[in-house]
């Protein structure tokens, strides 16, 4: 019995010995901050300032009767109810457009959080609450035509571009695009050096795309690794080869020359085969088609700033992000063209903010990163019987390159050969990049 006593004792002392230290433990943490109150952004009177200063579309990317309808779309998606926010007021639709968009026109969550009042991880769930609904949404799917109707005004989108109607069966432009990211870790990508490129000297991925006239997407799509040429990606893209398989004899998309001449799949000549008039008057014309997919590449990474940089997160999380940009510019082209502030900057014009400007990492002063061919790059020989016989129109009706054309080719040449620097220039063949 006394045994069992002491025992009781020295549990009780044990006891005792927690609950003191317990008691001192937590005296001893600092006192925790009470929760701030984070105000909200009055969207009304915010936008009706912007649109008095004339400066929404530049701060959100469109007008505001397009922003009004894209609102219209997402609410049913991103609808947050008092309840679901932990402050005093609710995280509005509006105030989750207003990041995303902001953040995918360049600017940071960390700042861009304090313009709708949120904390940084609210921020950030808004960011890709936004990014999700914008590719959940059935009406911002990107699609190929479903009818010979909008098959037929896709070509004749085409066909005004083109001089004289020389390329008349034009149904869409293709190219691919190099886009940065971080580096994949091996449990999502597996063999990691594949997303690296060794010009650009960044990990990246390979989108694939094809244009109407418009610059609307009507294929998007981040296919493969960096490193992946275009002529590689392109058979990956099953969605888009098997449409630009199947289009009927005479109808065909453009590219250049870093893809495989197909029967509906026309390319540029390169290499010797340019000195031939006829087909370097094949080259001009086809040129006049093909920068289109440039151009919207152009004004997709310029509208949307993001892709400027590296885009950050998990290959998913990229990919999201990539697609959600593409949706909205075919988004912000269909509600706002003709009348869209870009429409004047793809067109030479002036605004400082919306300016196609360079990349600092392209060549050639282009506005993006485009996919550059690596050292194991090789040229598969195709045929298509239907560039053969727009050459042959070409040939036998004596139709070359304009004089306007030739004189700027020139022009291009000449200060080639006198720039200081010409030793290892990269140079543009009509086709693609290649460095000397």
């Amino acid at each position: 019995m006394s045994d069992n006593r002491n025992i009781d004792e020295v549990n009780m002392e044990m006891d005792d010995i927690f609950l003191l230290q317990w008691i001192a433990t937590v005296g001893a943490r600092p006192p925790r901050n009470t929760r701030w109150h984070h105000n909200r952004l009055d969207w009304n009177e915010h936008a009706e300032q912007l649109i008095h200063e004339r400066r929404f579309a530049n701060e959100y990317r469109m007008s505001p009767a397009a922003h009004r309808n894209l609102l219209r779309l997402l609410d049913p998606i991103l609808q947050r109810v008092e309840w679901n926010s932990r402050g005093s007021e609710p995280i509005l639709v509006e105030h989750i457009m207003a990041l995303g968009l902001r953040v995918l026109a360049g600017g940071q969550i960390a700042d861009n959080r304090h313009i709708i009042g949120a904390s940084r991880a609210a921020g950030y769930k808004a960011f890709d609450d936004f990014v999700d609904a914008v590719n959940s949404h059935p009406e911002l799917d990107i699609n190929f035509p479903k009818s010979a109707e909008e098959w037929r005004e896709v070509n004749d989108g085409f066909k005004a571009k083109s001089s004289d109607n020389i390329m008349e069966g034009c149904v869409g432009a293709i190219d691919g695009y190099f886009q940065r990211i971080q580096t994949p870790t091996k449990k999502e990508a597996g063999n990691v050096i594949a997303y690296y490129s060794g010009h650009y000297e960044s990990h990246g991925v390979n989108c694939q795309a094809c244009v109407r006239s418009d610059l609307r997407f009507m294929y998007f799509g981040v296919v493969s690794p960096g490193s992946t040429n275009d002529n590689i990606s392109y058979p990956i893209a099953a969605g888009l080869r098997s449409v630009v398989e199947d289009l009927p004899t005479g109808m065909y998309c453009v590219a250049d020359a870093a893809y495989t001449l197909h029967e509906n799949l026309l390319i540029p000549f390169t290499g010797s085969e340019r000195l031939d008039g006829a087909h370097d008057s094949f080259n001009f014309y086809l040129s006049q088609l093909r920068i289109r997919v440039e151009m919207a590449f152009g004004r997709l990474t310029n509208k949307f700033r993001i892709l400027k940089g590296c885009v950050l997160g998990s290959l998913d999380r990229v990919t999201s992000i990539v697609m959600a940009c593409a949706r909205l510019h075919n988004y912000i082209i269909a509600m706002d063209s003709p009348n869209d502030v870009l429409d004047e900057v793809v067109e030479g014009g002036e605004d400082p903010e919306f300016a196609i400007v360079a990349h600092p990492d392209a060549p050639l002063g282009m506005s993006y990163l485009p996919v550059v061919p690596n050292d194991e790059w090789e040229k598969f020989d195709g045929i298509s019987y239907t560039r053969l016989a727009i050459v042959d129109y070409l040939r036998e009706n004596g139709i070359m390159r304009p004089l306007y054309n030739l004189e700027r080719k020139q022009r291009e040449v000449m200060a080639a050969e006198t720039d200081d620097d010409c030793n290892n220039i990269i140079q543009w063949d009509d086709v693609h990049i290649y460095s000397e």
